[in-house]
């Protein structure tokens, strides 16, 4: 239903294999083939210096000021409404890009901004923010645009950069969040992304993650604040609204699509989530 977007799309080369980039929004050309709204299949870090940029993901509206970082990840619904006299930089990169380097396969999923962890995703940046980042995004974007690059470098420096945006995090937060817990709630938020359709008990996913339901119910409400079946429902509500937003498939079809027994049931569950049933939410839509 919606086209998933490579980093070769967003540079107007769709036939090349690209899994990294960095440049600045100034200098970039407008994507010529780019559908609004639409999936990424690749993590992005933009850092906007000067000016405002408005973003939607996932049906929820942000306005990002100067000197703020926001993230999107792969899988999120993107739509970028605005584009002109907006100054930073963007980061685009795959997941096999960044885990090749590493034995660790979980260390993407220890950095707890990604992968919208947090109900808002974006940092806004001090003074002192600034000057811990600034130099290197510089080195990351010297090495990318050198002609003589190192991947490994690149790899190298992106990580430095990863590891330093958590940092900042982590001391505005003021919560240092247990690696495993994050590491299993971001385990578990990818199978709900995998498996939501198939309406999986919390055992279920506990069991596919060797761990009793009551160690998943506790990461899980540890890391994010929620329930795992407030995870799941708002997953599937999500699927929902896209479904009746952007495509035109009945009701009906729609509750056979997301493995509800019947439509009354589908309309009372996604009313009590949302506060509107599901031909009102199209209808204002």
């Amino acid at each position: 239903m919606f086209k998933t977007i490579s980093i070769a799309d967003l540079i107007n080369q769709p036939n090349k294999h690209v899994d990294f980039l960095v440049d600045k929004f100034e200098e970039m050309v407008e994507p010529e083939y780019i559908e609004f709204p639409h999936k990424h299949n690749f993590y992005s870090v933009m850092w906007i210096t000067d000016g405002k940029s408005k973003q939607h993901i996932d049906f929820k509206n942000y306005t990002i000021s100067e000197n703020t970082l926001f993230f999107i990840s792969p899988g999120q619904l993107h739509l970028f409404e605005e584009w002109e006299d907006i100054e930073g930089y963007i980061i685009l990169f795959t997941e096999p890009f960044f885990l090749e380097i590493f034995q660790n396969k979980n260390i993407l999923f220890e950095l707890s901004y990604l992968d919208n962890l947090h109900e808002n995703p974006f940092l806004q940046l001090t003074k002192e923010d600034t000057i811990s980042i600034q130099p290197i995004v510089d080195l990351l974007y010297q090495e990318f645009s050198s002609v003589e690059q190192s991947v490994e470098t690149i790899q190298a420096l992106l990580l430095v950069l990863l590891r330093r945006i958590q940092k900042l995090l982590s001391t505005k937060d003021q919560q240092n969040k247990n690696k495993q817990q994050i590491v299993v709630f971001k385990q578990f938020k990818k199978m709900v992304e995998l498996d939501f359709e198939k309406n999986l008990s919390v055992s279920d996913y506990a069991s596919q993650l060797n761990i009793s339901k009551h160690q998943l119910n506790t990461f899980v409400k540890a890391t994010s604040g929620k329930t795992t079946s407030e995870i799941i429902k708002e997953r599937t509500i999500l699927e929902a609204q896209q479904l009746l937003n952007f495509s035109e498939l009945t009701v009906r079809q729609i509750t056979d699509k997301l493995g509800f027994e019947d439509s009354s049931y589908f309309a009372r569950f996604f009313k009590k989530q949302v506060g509107l049933s599901p031909q009102d939410f199209r209808k204002k839509s």
